[in-house]
């Protein structure tokens, strides 16, 4: 796996402030691991936002306490953002040098969509389980800058690849998805979308923030050409941050859209790397040390650890709410973080039960998204149905 957390966590405790991240970190933690996630009530939305852990907290306070005291210190070159992306980069199977810090996922999307130029003569397909923001993101472009836009459907509570082949022409510039529907959970066979799209000479874009850190993922054998995710998610981390990973070789086919003194090498001259593509200026090395460390806590667990640890408690939830009068809109194949269920009037019936028994998940007018993580048991399930009877 490369990089490994004992090696992040030496290079944040060169510096010797954040010598006291390293007494909340603990190998191989069993699960459920509630000591680590000090939060009360039944917290069921990772989905949403996933709690700090103590061990990421304090790499934060840390990073504060450094602040506080270390003024002189040389930011550029003494920081922690080094020690998150070997960290993170792993977990995709990237190397170090293929990623970018962005300030979030969002903005991913966007740099990478100016980059590969969209425009009237270059479109964009994308499927109606992507990111709501992303979707308004080229409503807007169609609207505004006349870049060709095509939506596939959702049929059977999946996106066909068959529809996506039907919608890929020959102006279609990226194809643009999330691996991990934020709304029910579907994830794309990314690997086939790829063959498809690059066969018909378009490049694919991933949002992978419902992924990363919760399903596995290989981005080379994917062949995926560009993928970005923020760590307040499956990463475990906080917001401001986010990484973006470009397949190397499509380096020299992209435009440079923004530029800044990270992008500078010797002799003042614009770098080639990823870095020097898309990192502009100073980005959030607070988010960074707390990723560094949280992202640690990932790898070590195992994403297919987590995984094991997850599916029971969602196959319990596909199983006992439709006896409820819930509808499943998540496919039961689908092995990702999360199950939605559709329920007419869910927030007006459901909604303050929930506050009254301490239980979160994400709640809609006519539907519900439940999303464990590590610190959730079968104890946690049981409380949400009661609840929902």
């Amino acid at each position: 796996m490369g990089y490994t957390r004992r090696e992040a966590m030496k290079d944040l405790c060169s510096w010797p402030l954040y010598a006291a991240a390293t007494r909340q970190l603990r190998r191989g933690a069993a699960l459920p691991d509630k000591d680590l996630f000090p939060f009360t009530g039944v917290y069921l939305n990772a989905a949403y936002t996933h709690p700090m852990g103590r061990h990421a907290s304090a790499a934060g306070e840390a990073h504060l306490a450094s602040r506080l005291h270390d003024a002189s210190r040389a930011w550029p070159g003494d920081n922690p953002r080094n020690a998150a992306v070997r960290m993170f980069a792993p977990l995709i199977n990237a190397n170090p040098s293929e990623i970018a810090v962005v300030p979030s996922t969002m903005e991913g999307e966007n740099l990478v969509g100016a980059a590969v130029g969209l425009g009237p003569q270059a479109g964009v397909v994308t499927d109606a389980l992507h990111y709501d923001a992303s979707l308004a993101m080229y409503a807007a472009m169609h609207q505004l800058r006349g870049v060709p836009v095509a939506v596939a459907p959702v049929r059977h509570n999946r996106i066909e690849l068959a529809d996506m082949d039907r919608l890929i022409a020959a102006n279609t510039r990226l194809v643009a998805v999330s691996l991990v529907s934020s709304a029910t959970g579907f994830e794309h066979d990314l690997k086939a979308l790829c063959a498809l799209a690059h066969a018909k000479g378009a490049l694919v874009y991933a949002d992978i923030i419902q992924a990363a850190g919760a399903v596995p993922i290989d981005v080379k054998a994917s062949g995926v050409d560009f993928c970005c995710c923020g760590t307040y998610k499956w990463l475990m981390g906080d917001f401001g941050t986010a990484f973006l990973y470009v397949r190397p070789d499509r380096l020299s086919t992209l435009q440079r859209v923004e530029f800044g003194w990270r992008q500078f090498g010797p002799g003042e001259k614009l770098g080639t790397s990823t870095i020097s593509h898309f990192e502009v200026s100073t980005p959030a090395w607070g988010a960074l040390a707390i990723a560094a460390a949280s992202i640690g806590y990932v790898r070590d667990l195992g994403v297919e650890t987590i995984q094991r640890h997850r599916q029971p408690l969602l196959d319990a939830l596909q199983r006992e709410l439709p006896k409820r009068g819930f509808t499943s809109m998540t496919p039961p194949e689908s092995r990702g973080p999360t199950v939605a269920f559709s329920h007419p009037d869910a927030e007006a019936r459901f909604s303050a039960k929930l506050k009254q028994a301490g239980v979160t998940i994400t709640i809609g007018q006519n539907s519900i998204r439940v999303s464990p993580s590590v610190y959730n048991d079968m104890d946690d399930i049981e409380r949400l149905l009661q609840v929902l009877r």
